[in-house]
């Protein structure tokens, strides 16, 4: 398949998301505060999760306890830097997952 500008063009295919609801924790960089929210749905490159008053666009840190392995990301407690790709007007917002860490618990 040939994209418009002449290159080619490669498709990736989309995470599979898995909905569940559990409490995730998120703050931007200026934030010292943890925010409580719920997650919607997840996949092991994002998650859906609200209500927020994050704008399309910023830079946050989520925190949550995946209660299962879902993908390549594993059951746990995880730190990820993310951006916010989506909202929507009930508050929800979509984030793409940069780079996430793993705690672990003895």
């Amino acid at each position: 398949m040939r994209h418009p500008g002449g290159g080619r063009l490669t498709i990736v295919p989309r995470a599979d998301r898995v909905a569940l609801r559990f409490p995730i924790a998120y703050r931007t960089a200026a934030d010292e505060e943890w925010f409580q929210s719920r997650v919607f749905n997840i996949s092991e490159s994002g998650v859906l999760f609200g209500p927020t008053g994050l704008a399309q666009g910023a830079s946050v840190e989520v925190m949550f306890a995946a209660p299962r392995q879902i993908g390549s990301l594993p059951a746990g407690t995880v730190i990820c830097v993310a951006e916010v790709v989506r909202t929507d007007e009930a508050g929800a917002a979509g984030a793409r997952f940069d780079r996430r860490r793993f705690l672990f618990e003895p």
